[in-house]
């Protein structure tokens, strides 16, 4: 297998480890691993066609026969998206698809793909205007989060406990951008009384992983990079089948999806294309199992063959 890793690292930066290790294991299988840094790529356009360059140098994306996409594109309009167009102009196929990542960076548009397959999500609210405040106080009860449509790694997650601190959050967030569209969601806690929340590791077909994310003193997210401790978890034959409705629904073939357990059921939250790697593989090493290494197979089966 001929495969080639677009990351979004910066020119001046290092790839994260996980990238070096995934080219490593790569190499050790037999394959041809190349990282790409997507910011190195330049396109030229003219009515003859178009000719991708990296570095300076002429580039053929002829020359692979499948593409990990490590990108988090956000829209077709996204200028991130050039170097991906031309990888499948030549048919070569790009794990996830630039599609399927649209869909699951939106979590607006994530909650309303979900929200149409029958499973329970978080309530939400849409707001748009400081007049729509009052309209959601009717019907939800502090505490609430308050969250980017896009985002990660819980970067652009507020907690409000009441009033005062909505209507501060909401008009901060308008002052930087007044045309900002954001979420209202119900704060949900889990069966056990804890502030956790699971994360399952898809790949294609298969769940590979699933661990539990529990909150530090410090912060309400539960995100291993916010200091969130992380231990293997067991699923529900429930959990299970709604996890892989939801990927399929979204058509991705890496995915990482997030619940909170309640009595009722699980209640999912949204559906990361690109999740991280750190986390999972830190909860299930007690079995000497490496996620990376089922990333490179499963690229192997997805891979062009000529």
């Amino acid at each position: 297998m001929r495969l080639g890793i677009l990351t979004a690292t910066i020119s001046e930066c290092d790839f994260f480890p996980n990238i070096i290790e995934l080219k490593i294991i790569g190499e050790r299988k037999g394959h041809k691993v190349d990282l790409f840094k997507n910011g190195e790529f330049n396109l030229f356009i003219d009515s003859g066609g178009t000719e991708l360059r990296y570095n300076g140098k002429p580039f053929d994306p002829d020359d692979y026969d499948i593409i990990l996409n490590r990108l988090s594109v956000r829209e077709k309009s996204n200028a991130e998206y050039y170097a991906i167009e031309e990888f499948l102009k030549k048919g070569v196929p790009v794990v996830n698809s630039p599609d399927a990542i649209m869909k699951a960076r939106n979590k607006l548009l994530s909650l309303q793909i979900m929200s149409g397959l029958g499973i329970k999500i978080t309530r939400s609210a849409v707001i748009r205007r400081p007049e729509d405040i009052d309209n959601v106080l009717k019907e939800f009860s502090f505490p609430l989060i308050i969250k980017n449509i896009f985002g990660s790694l819980g970067s652009s997650t507020l907690l409000a406990y009441d009033v005062k601190q909505l209507v501060s959050m909401t008009d901060y967030i308008w002052n930087v951008n007044r045309n900002e569209i954001f979420l209202i969601q119900d704060f949900i806690g889990s069966d056990d009384g804890t502030v956790s929340d699971f994360r399952v590791f898809i790949l294609g077909n298969e769940i590979i992983a699933s661990m539990k994310r529990t909150n530090s003193d410090r912060d309400f997210r539960a995100n291993y990079k916010r200091g969130a401790s992380v231990k293997k978890a067991e699923l529900t034959d429930t959990e299970k089948e709604q996890c892989l409705l939801i990927t399929k629904s979204f058509g991705l073939e890496i995915a990482g999806v997030d619940f909170i357990r309640t009595k009722e059921g699980p209640v999912f939250l949204e559906v990361n294309s690109n999740p991280g790697l750190d986390g999972i593989r830190l909860a299930t090493k007690m079995n000497d199992f490496d996620i990376l290494e089922k990333i490179i197979d499963r690229l192997n089966e997805l891979r062009r063959i000529k």
